[in-house]
């Protein structure tokens, strides 16, 4: 079977919307997270806008006004990717535990699904996330 790097991202992100909804919020966590970095390069390949630099835009001016641009930059990221990354490495021997919210995939999604939707190839179960997401207006915030 040969897929594009954008089939690639829409089949782990359907993947992450499935196991989110069944309440496997690690999984999705690890999928959406997966699919939401195919789908960051492949819409700077593009052109078009990568959800975490308009997140980081947005935010930029909400962070130390003393620090430098990089390293305010750099908070913004680690914040918006903190989970992803907390949960796919063991680089530090004194993070011996990981809490899983049900936000952190959550917010992999909503990236991944806008930049899907931009590059012409939603995923098939993004109705179903919407839905999710108007009856949780408590899990977005």
């Amino acid at each position: 079977m040969t897929l594009t790097k954008l089939e690639v991202a829409t089949h782990q992100l359907d993947a992450a919307i499935h196991l989110f909804l069944e309440g496997d919020h690690l999984s999705s966590l690890t999928l959406a997270g997966a699919a939401e970095e195919i789908l960051e390069r492949l819409s700077e390949r593009e052109g078009l806008p990568v959800a975490t630099e308009e997140i980081v835009a947005h935010h930029f001016g909400d962070t130390d006004l003393a620090l430098t641009d990089k390293k305010r930059r750099k908070i913004l990221l680690e914040v918006m990717n903190g989970a992803r990354n907390a949960a796919k490495h063991a680089n530090d021997t004194s993070e011996t535990h990981f809490v899983v919210e049900k936000t952190f995939p959550l917010q992999m999604i909503m990236r991944a699904m806008l930049m899907a939707r931009a590059l012409g190839l939603p995923p098939s179960r993004e109705a179903e996330m919407v839905a999710w997401i108007r009856a949780h207006p408590e899990a977005t915030h």
